[in-house]
This record gives structure tokens, sequence and C-alpha cells, in this order.
């Protein structure tokens, strides 16, 4: 979970997943336009469902709050 600098200089979110043996980045969406996009916190009440959440925006301090669900 977090972020990461693609070539271009926009950040964008990470998410992976473990499967009892290895780690696997999963597909996150970004907001069409935002130069950065974060996550910061994840929730997972259950094996099967989480909630991460983060920020989303052009640039500090103008960036807004960002939640994706799995």
């Amino acid at each position: 979970m977090g972020d990461y600098e693609q070539s271009s200089g926009v950040y964008v979110t990470l998410a992976e997943d473990w499967n009892g043996t290895s780690w696997a980045i999963q597909s996150t969406p970004n907001p069409t336009g935002a130069a950065i996009s974060y996550l910061d916190a994840v929730s997972c009440p259950t094996a099967s469902s989480c909630v991460a959440v983060g920020n989303s925006g052009k640039s500090a301090p103008t960036l807004k709050t960002l939640s994706e669900h799995k």
C-alpha cells in the first residue's frame, strides 16, 4: 500500500495482495488528471474485503480524500 512514481513524474496508488506465499501488485484506479495519488491506511474487516484511504489531486494543499475498496 502506498504509491510509486511513474516515469512521467506522476505518483499513482500502489496496493499488493498476499496469497500466503508471495505478494502480487493489484490494479488500483487513479483519478484522471491527478499528479499525486497515494494510499495511507488500510482496514480489512474480513479476508476478502478491504478499504484503503489516502489522497489525490494536482498538488498540495488541494489534495482530496481518496478511498478504494476491494
